[in-house]
């Protein structure tokens, strides 16, 4: 989805100057030609040759009206036409599926949850996620014509230079393009990342990037892994694999021997991540029996929270030794990339004050501060909302960029 246009030609610096209008009167609300001008630094002719166009061709702009006239012509007020174009985004996890249909403002018109049990099988789980889009533009009754694109936030390995997911130790997948099926059916751009990323991108536009443009997003959930955001663009890596914090040894602990999904023993996943938590307190339960987990049929992550919560010996056990692992992995990654903050977010994290109280305490106690400065450790300002907001903001990204 990049400009064919040269660097340096007129047509690559025309473009370069709408994106600067665009953005500038997207963040604005409302803003006038004339202030415009100011801000950008471009001739008036300039403004207004973009301006007319933003509206008329492009539609991305609207005027609003007419301001109040300080002596002279009174200036035209303009302001963003997100209501003229759709995104979809998709959380495709493992024990749920969410999309969202927005227009370009960002406001959700349909949601969708579904809550599922992958199949390890990606042509089945593609299926499900296929039929959830087909509902959301069905629900919405929006034209078909105006949906810009779709973006997706998928656990795994992503190689950015193809798109593959080239392992996801979620799914069990190897060599997975989820984008060309997608794509096909639907005919429209469709962007794929990785979840924790694309969180952090949510964030970012929607949530502490407005404070903040260097933070760390951590996300636990499933499994675990992180977003980092740089200067305010996401920090990719060599090929794309940057951030995956969940799938390093613990450090500080004794080994437990514990296979991790994605081969290696004793990664923090298999100690702090929603599906290493179920399976150390399933496999020890039985030396518990006073535990008051005994009287489920069946275990899951927020029901040992809610045990933990009401003062349970062995689920507040497990939680503890989970929040110790993140408090001191995450200080680690902080020390390593000195952000201005590090959020954190995942549904695990939802398990209560007990469980974030104790991996604030770790992480103060690790991190390196000097007085001068302090690391923040936030809470996402979205929630469940972050992957599922950060996968529209992809699309919403190169429609602001006029990639697509």
């Amino acid at each position: 989805m990049s400009s064919q246009h040269p660097k340096g030609s007129a047509e690559y610096i025309n473009r370069l100057n709408k994106i600067k209008v665009l953005n500038l009167i997207r963040e604005s609300g409302e803003i006038s030609r004339a202030e415009i001008v100011k801000e950008t630094g471009l001739s008036a002719p300039t403004i207004t040759r973009i301006v007319d166009s933003l509206i008329n061709t492009e539609k991305l702009a609207s005027q609003v009206g007419i301001g109040e006239s300080k002596g002279g012509r009174p200036p035209v007020i303009v302001q963003f036409n997100g209501e003229n174009g759709y995104v979809i985004g998709i959380d495709w996890g493992r024990t749920h599926i969410y999309g969202v249909l927005s227009n370009l403002n960002g406001e959700a018109l349909t949601k969708l949850d579904v809550r599922t049990d992958a199949t390890d099988d990606f042509e089945t789980d593609l299926k499900r996620v296929v039929n959830l889009i087909e509902k959301l533009i069905f629900k919405s009754k929006i034209d078909i014509n105006k949906l810009s694109g779709i973006g997706v936030a998928a656990a795994g390995f992503i190689n950015k230079r193809n798109d593959i997911v080239e392992f996801s130790p979620n799914f069990n997948w190897k060599d997975i393009d989820i984008k060309k099926p997608l794509s096909e059916h639907f005919k429209v751009p469709i962007i794929v990342d990785n979840v924790s990323r694309v969180m952090a991108q949510g964030e970012l536009m929607y949530g502490v990037g407005d404070k903040h443009k260097d933070f760390i997003f951590i996300n636990v959930g499933y499994g675990i892994g992180s977003g980092i955001i740089m200067k305010g663009q996401p920090f990719f890596g060599f090929d794309g694999i940057a951030g995956e914090i969940g799938h390093n040894r613990i450090i500080g602990g004794i080994s437990g021997g514990l296979r991790c999904s994605c081969g290696k023993v004793d990664c923090l996943e298999c100690y702090s991540s929603g599906r290493g938590i179920t399976e150390i307190a399933t496999k020890q339960l039985s030396l518990y029996p006073n535990s008051t987990l005994n009287k489920l049929s069946k275990l899951s992550t927020e029901k040992i929270a809610i045990a933990a919560k009401e003062g349970d010996e062995f689920a507040l056990q497990i939680f503890n030794q989970a929040a110790d692992y993140l408090g001191i992995a995450i200080a680690s990654t902080a020390n390593l990339f000195n952000p201005a903050a590090i959020v954190l977010g995942g549904r695990v994290m939802n398990s209560g004050n007990f469980f974030t109280d104790r991996i604030k305490q770790v992480f103060n106690r690790e991190i390196i501060q000097q007085p001068s400065r302090r690391i923040e450790l936030l809470q996402s300002q979205l929630g469940n909302e972050a992957a599922v907001q950060g996968a529209t903001s992809l699309i919403l990204h190169e429609v602001m960029n006029f990639r697509v």
